[in-house]
């Protein structure tokens, strides 16, 4: 009986096994469902910071990045299972919790949870791993369809939208794929072509419009290099015309495109740069500007439209509307009709004389201006339109000093249709001394400024987009040029910036140069040894191909004063740069190449006043060399130098002639950054990377040499410094001259001002704040002391009282963006505000703080960016503001209104963001929703 019972026994025991390791799994399910729910919890928490990281990367790589669709895919998966995890096992988990206590108990119910909270937690683990990316997760953006143009259409002649209409008819006509606009120059062609490229009409045609402006100056590889960067198609010096040319192809294949070329001076074989040839079946069009109908002829264009000047009565129109009333005045009135007669309608033309003459009452200048205009031209402008040039030399004669027709002359040093940056301009002009030497930095920019000003204003010269930078129209250009050609009147430029060709000048005009611009070319060798009596300026920046440059080139060049040699090629300086005694500005800057400059080179450069050189690959020690030569210069005045380390700023500071005698009133100082901070509108920068820890540094603070930069800086960058935990620790004193600051990645920091700052007036004079990637940053302006009670804000303080802008990066810590009230009252000048992936963000202010003053009054731009925890922003203040222009709000779930209304924000122009948000948004009621709805414009963030 034993055998048979053991018999039977072990059997049921396999059994009870079997059916027991099921059970056994159900019941673990249950029992530590509590802790895989903290587990579930905390890995998802992990996993939703990783998204952020992920979707921080991609915003700041955009435009010229998006996500792939892997990664698209695996951010949806991550939503959906975060998701599911607060909406749907969150509630289902406390409800159980409840049940337990309450006995009543559903195992059933129970285990089934606790399965699918394991489950979620091997799905995240999946996630995570998916999360490596191998081949990345970041792929060129695809092209936008159009590109605007900047166009002043309140300033545009009614022929320029009849032109417009003209050409818009012959692109709706399939029988005329090719299209030229002719027209003398300053005629207003480019005008029409950018009134074709914003039409919305065409957008809705093309699948592609593409901009090329050609110029004389244009080769086959920068026309293609220019599409292909329009196009976003990679493009390697390597690789052939050819090669280039059927990469273009494949890309536009299949596509209908609008090509439109400005400025077209020779036939452009499109076939060459890589565009299928638009026929009446492919639906492609291009359409071109030119001066010379013979042009249109080569380019076998199907139609011409000839831009022709203004009629009379228009052109009467534009003058008087931009001269001013003075033209009613009885003497001027009749001299007014006589010089829009000489205009001959020519809008450059009109534009010109109008900004010589505007508001002028003194009717013998408008006498002097007309016997100028009818006098006769010349004798350098034979290949000139003889009218056009007439009204510019008259415009040119007409400046009243020297010193501005020496800036416009300077001006055609450079490239066509180039952006002239106005502060290296202005350094220029000061070392080659068309601007006083006495002047400071400071007093040459404002002179300077006022010169270019101006020359705007007698449209002789225009204003970019951004106001750091000025162009010149092509047509002033050839004045220019033509005046200091060898014929002409002024002394002799050589001139081939932004020309392809690889032909040297001969040497006779190297001789009678007073001014050289080889800017932006593909020249490779130069002469042994120029003979330059009479050169001033020598221009070479920017020229790629340039890797050496002869060691006896500059023994001839007694006389040059500028010299600017950065972004090209070289690996050292020829020896003969010791010749240069004259020598005021020599620049150098990323000139990453660079490994050598001779020993004893600079401290022979007497003269010297500004000294560039950023980014270099020297040793350390020829950097501590060139430091030790450029303490010896007792004319420096202007100084961009990356010093490597801070011994070497100490050293310079301690034995610099032109330091310690503050010659020095201009400086970009750089340690261990390599960012070239306060390029535009500062003139005392210092960036100071690393720092906590260092043995030149005392605890939390600043090595020696540091706070003596930055007592006398108007501009700060602080990169990786590991012990300050507050930004006024490094001395109230060190910032107060602070305008712009920009601090990252330093991982103790915890507030920015704290109570001791803010009673010793930190920051007074800031007006940019930008704080990045700050891990542990809480807050930014602190009223409580660190012990003791809780004080009132001190009587007049300043703090930030002058801050415009404030960019806040990836500061996961801080939790509401102004501490209290008291701050935002502080802020009361703040025109610019963008909080970028700051996941702890919950509003503006805590709930705890009321507000009896509106907030930000002067307010123009709000920029918001996943910010996930995000809902409110001044609660229960109605918001008034008034200069409010754009708002950008785009992955902020949970902010569910909007903080004003439109009598709120009367200057609103646009609403940026996700049509899901959008759609989400809460209102009072329908008619305040469509009151919004024309602001709203779907941003390029949504996915």
């Amino acid at each position: 009986m034993a055998e048979v019972a053991g018999a039977i026994a072990q059997p049921v025991c396999e059994i009870g096994r079997c059916l027991w390791a099921p059970i056994a799994s159900h019941v673990n399910c249950v029992r530590k469902l509590s802790k895989n729910w903290e587990v579930l919890c905390e890995k998802a928490h992990d996993l939703g910071l990783k998204r952020e990281d992920i979707l921080a990367q991609a915003e700041r790589s955009n435009p010229q990045k998006i996500p792939t669709k892997e990664c698209d895919g695996w951010i949806k998966k991550v939503d959906e299972i975060v998701r599911k995890v607060h909406e749907t096992i969150k509630p289902e988990f406390d409800v159980k919790k409840k049940c337990v206590g309450g006995l009543c108990l559903d195992i059933f119910a129970r285990i089934e949870l606790g399965k699918r909270v394991v489950n979620m937690i091997d799905e995240i683990k999946e996630l995570k791993d998916e999360s490596k990316f191998e081949n990345g997760f970041l792929v060129d953006a695809p092209p936008t369809p159009v590109e605007m143009q900047p166009v002043h259409a309140s300033k545009l002649s009614k022929s320029a939208y009849q032109t417009l209409d003209m050409v818009i008819e012959k692109i709706r006509d399939k029988c005329t794929p090719r299209i030229g606009i002719w027209g003398m120059g300053g005629v207003g062609k480019t005008t029409v072509l950018k009134l074709l490229n914003n039409n919305p009409e065409i957008a809705k045609i093309f699948d592609f419009v593409i901009w090329v402006t050609v110029s004389r100056s244009q080769s086959l590889r920068m026309i293609q290099e220019e599409v292909g960067q329009r196009l976003s198609v990679e493009i390697t010096k390597a690789e052939s015309d050819d090669r280039v040319a059927r990469k273009l192809l494949q890309k536009l294949h299949g596509k209908k495109y609008l090509l439109l070329l400005d400025d077209v001076w020779e036939r452009v074989d499109l076939v060459d740069v890589g565009f299928p040839n638009p026929t009446q079946d492919s639906g492609c069009k291009v359409v071109l500007t030119t001066r010379k109908l013979e042009v249109c002829r080569k380019m076998e264009t199907d139609i011409e439209v000839k831009v022709k000047v203004l009629q009379e009565e228009e052109a009467r129109e534009m003058f008087y509307a931009s001269v001013g009333d003075v033209v009613k005045l009885p003497d001027i009135n009749p001299l007014a009709e006589k010089i829009v007669g000489e205009c001959d309608g020519l809008p450059l033309a009109l534009k010109v004389v109008s900004g010589v003459l505007r508001k002028e009452e003194n009717v013998n200048v408008w006498k002097d201006f007309l016997m100028k205009l009818r006098s006769p031209a010349t004798s350098f402008i034979e290949d000139m339109n003889e009218d056009v040039f007439k009204v510019l030399k008259v415009s040119y004669d007409q400046l009243k000093y020297p010193e501005k027709k020496q800036c416009l002359l300077f001006c055609g040093l450079y490239p066509e249709d180039s952006e002239i940056d106005k502060a290296e301009l202005i350094e220029y002009l000061r070392a080659e001394g068309i601007l006083s030497r006495e002047l400071t930095f400071v007093e040459a920019f404002d002179q300077g400024d006022a010169i270019l000003q101006a020359l705007i204003d007698a449209s002789l010269l225009e204003n970019c987009d951004n106001d750091y930078f000025v162009k010149m129209h092509d047509v002033v250009r050839d004045l220019v040029l033509a005046m200091t050609y060898p014929k002409g009147e002024e002394p002799q430029h050589l001139v081939r910036a932004g020309i392809s060709s690889g032909k040297i000048p001969d040497s006779v005009k190297w001789k009678r140069a007073t001014r050289i611009s080889f800017m932006n070319n593909d020249l490779r060798n130069f002469p042994e040894s120029p003979n330059c009596p009479e050169l001033l300026t020598l221009l070479l920046q920017k020229s790629d191909n340039l890797e050496e440059i002869p060691e006896t080139f500059f023994g001839n060049m007694p006389d040059l004063r500028v010299l600017d040699l950065s972004f090209i090629r070289i690996k050292s300086l020829p020896t003969s740069i010791t010749k240069l005694d004259s020598l005021r500005e020599l620049v150098l800057s990323n000139n990453g190449y660079l490994k050598a400059i001779p020993a004893g080179a600079i401290c022979k450069l007497s003269q010297l006043e500004v000294f560039k050189l950023l980014n270099p690959q020297l040793s350390d020690e020829s950097q501590e060399i060139v430091v030790k030569e450029l303490s010896n210069l007792s004319s420096l005045s202007c100084l961009e130098f990356d010093f490597g380390t801070v011994g070497n700023l100490q050293h310079f500071l301690e034995n610099s002639i032109s330091w310690k005698q503050r010659r020095l009133t201009k400086f970009h100082f750089h340690i261990n950054t390599g960012r070239r901070c306060g390029r535009h509108g500062s003139n005392r920068c210092l960036s100071y990377g690393g720092g906590g820890g260092g043995e030149e540094e005392r605890g939390s603070n600043l090595p020696p040499a540091i706070e003596n930069v930055l007592i006398q800086s108007d501009c700060f960058v602080l990169i990786g410094h590991g012990k300050l935990s507050t930004l006024s620790e490094v001395g109230v004193r060190n910032i107060c001259e602070l305008k712009r600051c920009w601090i990252e990645k330093c991982d103790a920091l915890e507030k920015i001002v704290d109570r001791n700052g803010l009673e010793m007036g930190a920051f007074p004079n800031l007006e940019h704040l930008s704080l990045d990637e700050l891990s542990k940053l809480k807050t930014i302006l602190c009223l409580e002391m660190e012990e003791g009670p809780l004080l009132p804000p001190p009587p007049n303080a300043n703090t930030f009282t002058n801050l415009k802008s404030l960019f806040l990066y990836s500061c996961p810590s801080i939790e509401q963006l102004f501490s209290s009230g008291f701050m935002v009252q502080q802020l009361s000048n703040l025109e610019a505000l963008f909080v970028h992936s700051c996941r702890g963000l919950k509003g503006m202010i805590p709930d705890d703080q009321k507000l009896d003053y509106e907030p930000l009054p002067k307010l123009r731009t709000l920029w918001l960016n996943d910010l996930p925890e995000f809902d409110s922003f001044f609660k229960g203040v109605p918001l008034c503001w008034q200069s409010l222009k754009e708002v950008l709000i785009t992955r902020c779930p949970k902010l569910k209104k909007l903080p004003f209304d439109t009598n709120g924000a009367p200057n609103l122009e646009k609403i940026e963001g996700s049509q899901l948000w959008w759609d989400a948004l809460e209102w009072d009621n329908d008619a305040i929703r469509l009151q919004f709805q024309p602001h709203f414009k779907r941003s390029k963030y949504d996915p």
